[in-house]
């Protein structure tokens, strides 16, 4: 299982909009958003999109039949990252223990937002009948969700509060209002000194938002929305809520962060234009990689 001196990021689904299975997405993947996060004794997955289909095959091929203890971290409602949840597995196992995490959206808590993805008539088994241990956290920015050492399930205290040292891992969570209609949430994952931030589907249309920098200042590793090139951008899909390569580099200048990977894909782009991507983006930021299913990162 997990090495508890690890705090390691393996990309599952890197596309944004919906799946781009085929021939031309064969080395960056086709699947949408969903990244596993290995920290300390814990698994933390970002986003449901079809990436966490093959995430879920593989948590139960590790756990070799023993309890599943996994923290779902959900930015927001749109589809492509919630598709995959249906056929996520670990739902299916009565060891399984799951809590979900994610914003007030549209008026709904977390588990309004997510129940509907898994029940009739829009799929044919009810989520809320399965024999997995579930549990909702709608989470604010004023609060923190912390391990302590030894356990197995995650806590939630305010921000303000004093959090004892056996907090070991910590996640903040800050919602931005730059996609639409609701937003989205950045969360920093804190472990050992070292930092984790996870920032898909935010735009930087006019400027960059102070609070934002503020929030993830000095990230060993950035994940950062880059959907667009700056041409497609400027022609056809300003205000969509995606940023460009430009504007990811920017703003991992702008917080000191030590390494930018780009995130979220065009559907439409292929490998090929996918490599242009990265090489261009690394004449603005030298420390840029372009996410690939597979890729693994030690934070």
């Amino acid at each position: 299982m997990i090495d508890g001196h690890h705090f390691r990021v393996r990309f599952w689904g890197v596309r944004g909009s919906y799946p781009t299975p085929g021939p031309g997405t064969l080395r960056y993947g086709g699947n949408t958003t969903c990244v596993e996060v290995e920290v300390s004794e814990h698994t933390l997955i970002l986003d449901a999109g079809s990436g966490i289909i093959g995430l879920g095959n593989d948590v139960l091929r590790r756990s070799a039949g023993e309890p599943l203890f996994i923290t779902l971290l959900l930015t927001h409602g749109h589809n492509d990252h919630l598709l995959g949840l249906p056929f996520f597995l670990p739902l299916f196992e009565e060891r399984a223990h799951i809590d979900f995490f994610g914003p007030r959206l549209g008026g709904m808590n977390i588990e309004q937002v997510v129940t509907p993805v898994m029940a009739p008539p829009y799929f044919p088994v009810d989520m809320r009948k399965l024999p997995s241990r579930r549990a909702f956290h709608t989470i604010g920015e004023e609060e923190l969700i912390i391990w302590r050492k030894g356990a197995r399930r995650p806590a939630i205290m305010r921000a303000g509060e004093h959090i004892a040292s056996e907090a070991e891992v910590r996640v903040a969570a800050r919602l931005t209002n730059s996609h639409p209609l609701d937003g989205a949430v950045v969360y920093r994952i804190e472990y050992a000194n070292r930092v984790l931030v996870f920032a898909t589907d935010v735009e930087w249309r006019e400027q960059l938002d102070p609070a934002f920098l503020t929030f993830i200042d000095g990230a060993n590793v950035l994940i950062h929305d880059a959907q667009y090139t700056a041409d497609e951008y400027e022609h056809a899909r300003q205000g969509f809520g995606h940023s460009t390569i430009e504007m990811a580099t920017t703003v991992a200048q702008a917080a000191h962060v030590d390494k930018l990977i780009l995130f979220h894909h065009e559907p439409m782009y292929d490998d090929d234009k996918l490599d242009r991507i990265q090489a261009e983006a690394q004449t603005l930021f030298a420390n840029t990689y372009s996410a690939f299913e597979g890729m693994e990162i030690d934070v």
